[in-house]
């Protein structure tokens, strides 16, 4: 998946830089692209942290049941008497 997004974007910046076009011009695109791409990625990145997130707190709920559970086993047990 990294290939195809790595030539893509290679392909638009190879695009826009042989496209007939003042130097201003295609430097301002350039600059969009990377903006549009740092921005997206920005947004893939904190959309996967917070799934992280999620799961860490599924993790920590599911640890924290056990260990009650775990608890409360060990003072049901009855005593034995000799």
């Amino acid at each position: 998946m990294n290939k195809i997004l790595i030539a893509f974007t290679s392909g638009i910046i190879l695009g826009i830089l042989f496209a007939p076009a003042k130097g201003k011009h295609t430097r301002k695109k350039i600059a969009n692209l990377g903006n549009g791409c740092k921005d997206g990625w920005n947004k893939l990145t904190d959309k996967l942290a917070g799934k992280i997130d999620t799961i860490r707190d599924g993790v920590d709920n599911i640890a924290y049941t056990a260990v009650e559970k775990i608890e409360g086993m060990q003072f049901d047990t009855p005593e034995r008497t000799i």
